[in-house]
């Protein structure tokens, strides 16, 4: 085996107990759906991590190209991306103690901060992967800057309006699917 599969089966498998956490989630959720209260945020923020989550296994091709020279470092660095993902898909469903609540609505309202500041790490390490491993330009970056900002303003202004909410996780995921058709490398 070549260093970048040693470096894609590990990262294959933290991917894979992220989407494996979502798919418990959503089939727990629907397997229950006469006691579960859905949330319309909710719903497409776990919608918008999963595409993540394909759209991080996806883009990890293009470091056949990319990555001429593999050390642990590096090895290092790029896990970060996958393990933020596998929290945040980790965080978006009540489990331990709160494993006994129902309402999705409800759990998301009371956690977007947490998931808010793992997505907001999440967004600058594809930044920093972009320009440090991808050498895209930080000018291309504007879908990145465009999230640092709402996501650091939502934080700042302690936005807790069910409406504001549901308008941007409508906006992401439609930003995310306008992304991925177009072009599936910008949404990284």
């Amino acid at each position: 085996m070549d260093p970048f599969e040693y470096f894609i089966v590990l990262q294959s498998l933290i991917l894979g107990l992220g989407i494996a956490q979502l798919l418990t989630g959503a089939a727990d959720a629907i397997s229950n759906l006469k006691n579960v209260k859905l949330g319309f945020a909710h719903t497409l923020m776990v919608l918008i991590v999963f595409l993540m989550h394909f759209q991080e296994w996806w883009y990890s091709y293009e470091y056949t190209h990319e990555i001429e020279e593999w050390t642990s470092p590096l090895v290092m660095f790029l896990l970060v991306y996958p393990i933020l993902l596998y929290l945040l898909a980790r965080m978006l469903f009540p489990t331990g103690l709160r494993s006994h609540e129902n309402d999705l609505e409800e759990y998301y309202f009371d956690q977007w901060k947490p998931l808010f500041l793992v997505m907001f790490a999440i967004v600058v390490m594809s930044y920093l992967q972009n320009v440090f491993i991808s050498g895209w330009a930080p000018s291309s970056q504007v879908p990145q800057y465009a999230m640092i900002i709402v996501l650091f303003a939502f934080l700042g202004l302690d936005v807790k309006k069910k409406l504001a909410h549901n308008i941007l996780m409508a906006l992401i995921f439609l930003a995310w699917l306008a992304a991925g058709i177009l072009d599936p490398t910008v949404i990284k």
